[in-house]
C-alpha cells in the first residue's frame, strides 16, 4: 500500500516555496516536513542516507527521492497533473518552460544566493552593492523575458511557480518600483491571485524578512541570538 509522498523543505527556502505551491497547485495530498537548514537538520546522517547531496527541498514519493525544486516541480507535472496544463509534453511549450526554469536556476536564484549568502554564510553586516546590482539586472531580464501574462506564454505553467518564488524573495530585498517593472509587478499581481499563493508566500517572505533583519543586526555587533 503507497503513503503520499513527503516533501522536506525550508519555508524561507524560495526553492521549497516553488515545490510547496506546486503541490497546491496540483491539489496533491503531501507529507511536508520542515527542515531548519540554520539548524543543520539537512546535515544529519539520516538524511544523509536519504539525499547524499543534503539540499532541500527533497521529495520521497514511496522510495523514489529526488531533489532540485526544478526536477521536483516536472515531475509533480508530469506524473500528478498531465491535465493540468502546468507542464506539457508538447515539444516547444515544454522546451519555453524549461528555458524559463533554467533562467530561474542560473539568474534569479543564483543572484540572490549571491546576496543572501553574505549575510547568512559569510557573516557580513551588509550586502556588497555590485551583488545587489546583479541582482537587479537579473530583475531586469525578467522584465525583457515577460511578452505574455506569464513567463512562458498565455498560461500559468510551474516555470512562473518557480521564478515566482526568488522574484518575490528579491523584491523583499531590493524594493523595486512598479513605474521601473510594469510587467512584473502585473505578473506577480495576476499570481498573487491564486487561492493558494498567500499561505505559502505569506509565512515564507515574513520568515525570510525577519532573517534578513535579524543577520543584518547581529553580523553588525547589534545583538541577536548566538550559535
Amino acid at each position: 500500500m503507497s503513503s503520499k509522498p513527503v516533501l522536506y523543505t525550508h519555508t524561507i527556502s524560495p526553492a521549497g516555496r516553488a515545490v510547496e505551491l506546486t503541490v497546491k497547485a496540483l491539489n496533491l495530498d503531501v507529507d511536508v516536513r520542515e527542515m531548519n537548514v540554520f539548524k543543520g537538520q539537512h546535515m544529519s546522517d539520516e538524511f544523509k542516507k536519504l539525499n547524499p547531496v543534503q539540499t532541500i527541498p527533497t521529495l520521497d514519493d514511496n522510495g523514489f527521492v529526488l531533489w532540485d525544486s526544478h526536477a521536483i516541480m516536472i515531475y509533480l507535472a508530469r506524473r500528478y497533473g498531465a491535465e493540468s496544463g502546468l507542464y506539457t509534453e508538447e515539444y516547444e511549450q515544454q522546451a519555453r518552460i524549461n528555458a524559463a526554469l533554467f533562467f530561474e536556476s542560473s539568474i534569479l536564484f543564483a543572484r540572490l544566493r549571491f546576496c543572501t549568502d553574505n549575510l547568512t554564510v559569510l557573516g557580513k553586516s551588509a550586502i556588497p552593492e555590485e551583488n545587489l546590482q546583479r541582482a537587479l539586472e537579473g530583475l531586469q531580464r525578467l522584465e525583457r523575458m515577460l511578452q505574455s501574462e506569464y513567463v512562458a506564454g498565455d498560461q500559468l505553467t510551474i516555470a512562473d511557480l518557480s521564478c515566482v518564488s526568488s522574484v518575490a524573495t528579491l523584491h523583499l530585498m531590493l524594493k523595486p518600483s512598479a513605474e521601473e517593472f510594469p510587467k512584473t509587478f502585473a505578473w506577480m499581481e495576476r499570481l498573487s491571485k491564486l487561492p493558494y499563493y498567500g499561505e505559502v508566500m505569506g509565512r515564507g517572505l515574513k520568515a525570510a524578512g525577519e532573517l534578513m533583519q535579524t543577520l543584518g543586526s547581529k553580523n553588525s555587533g547589534g545583538g541577536g541570538d548566538g550559535n
